[in-house]
């Protein structure tokens, strides 16, 4: 962790000594429609992220003569090494649709399944409702979520995630108890506050099940998540606390974390530190200890390519660990086109050099078209 430390440090001084940017992705989380979509570089916002801004920072309909968008989206995925279950080194990878768009100017809501993840058949990955209010406590909107919905986090673990490399901290199980951040969950959330200016707060309630673990519901998880987004910075915390029952003994778990985004000129740096604890993760009354987190530093070229660069990291006081360090670029090639290609050094059981190539595909009734994705 002090490897990841010093790590998140350099790039900080690095982006910091940028001119700063004017907004934080929002409108990505909130619609399903990349950054691209609203700035044509990380520096300037277009026409779509200024009528977003003007619209209260709400969901429009952004199809063809307003109607909702649809979309389809995935990607080809090409890895040097081996798959432990025996699928090919080249596959379709994901394939996703997602449909966005708004009751009225408070309700909006999202449907989002993935009909191909991994390689295997996926399933939904979000669903839900969101009433906002017009800034009813102190100005301030207010939203209410209900449905399948992905946790707050400081950046998406998944839909838009850069890389075909996962991040370590999201994907991290402690023992037999399946929960992690990645996964959808059932919920209902209320959040309050602008997510892109200024302090925001949600808090949620979650069913104490995961997908495909086996586990019967053990009841209400919760989970508060705060924001204070200032320019280009953004600064979150959050904690997740909850229950499973993985054997004779329940375990009770938490995951606390702190996190900064910096989005600077044509940088955007992001880091998050973790550290989490469970009771009981095997069912017999051992407790295990848990860290993990990331820094990661991407830089436009253009308004098609951009580079990254990751270092991820997690342990438990089980002896479980892995670290990894990405570094990849992307150029989109064509309308709806994307290719990529990363070069991934991995340490945990053993270590691999890794090599992954993806192409990229998308298509939507977006006005802004499907050059985004």
């Amino acid at each position: 962790m002090k490897r990841l430390l010093v790590f998140g440090l350099a790039l900080g001084a690095v982006v910091c000594s940028m001119r700063a940017a004017s907004a934080t992705p929002a409108f990505a989380a909130r619609t399903g429609i990349s950054c691209d979509a609203c700035h044509n570089s990380m520096r300037n916002v277009n026409d779509l992220g200024e009528t977003f801004a003007r619209n209260g920072y709400r969901l429009p309909n952004l199809g063809d003569r307003g109607r909702p968008v649809v979309g389809v989206r995935g990607q080809f995925a090409y890895t040097s090494e081996p798959d432990p279950s025996g699928m090919p080194k080249v596959v379709l990878d994901e394939v996703e649709v997602f449909v966005s768009g708004r009751v009225n100017r408070e309700v909006s809501y999202f449907v989002q399944p993935y009909l191909v993840d991994g390689g295997a058949p996926g399933s939904m990955r979000e669903a839900w409702v969101q009433y906002t209010t017009n800034g009813s406590l102190r100005g301030a909107p207010v939203r209410f979520t209900a449905g399948a919905i992905t946790l707050p986090l400081p950046v998406d673990p998944e839909t838009f995630r850069q890389t075909n490399q996962h991040y370590a901290i999201f994907d991290q199980t402690v023992g037999a108890n399946p929960f992690n951040l990645i996964d959808p969950h059932n919920a209902v959330s209320l959040g309050v506050g602008n997510e892109v200016r200024g302090t925001s707060l949600t808090t949620a309630l979650v069913q104490g099940h995961d997908q495909h673990s086996g586990l019967a519901n053990a009841g209400t998880d919760r989970m508060v998540y705060l924001q204070h987004a200032m320019g280009g910075l953004t600064f979150a915390a959050y904690s997740y606390d909850g229950k499973r029952d993985a054997g004779t003994v329940r375990d009770e778990f938490h995951r606390h974390a702190l996190a900064m985004n910096a989005y600077r000129g044509r940088w955007a740096l992001e880091t998050l530190l973790q550290t989490g604890y469970d009771s009981s993760p095997n069912g017999d009354g051992e407790g295990i200890a848990s860290s993990g987190g990331y820094a990661q530093l991407r830089y436009r070229f253009d308004s098609a390519t951009f580079g990254i660069v990751r270092y991820d990291g997690v342990a438990d006081t089980s002896g479980s660990f892995e670290r990894s360090l990405t570094v990849g670029a992307t150029r989109r090639i064509g309308k709806g086109l994307r290719l990529g290609a990363e070069d991934v050094i991995r340490h945990g059981e053993r270590t691999t050099h890794e090599f992954h190539a993806t192409l990229g595909f998308g298509v939507t009734n977006s006005k802004v078209g499907s050059s985004a994705y």
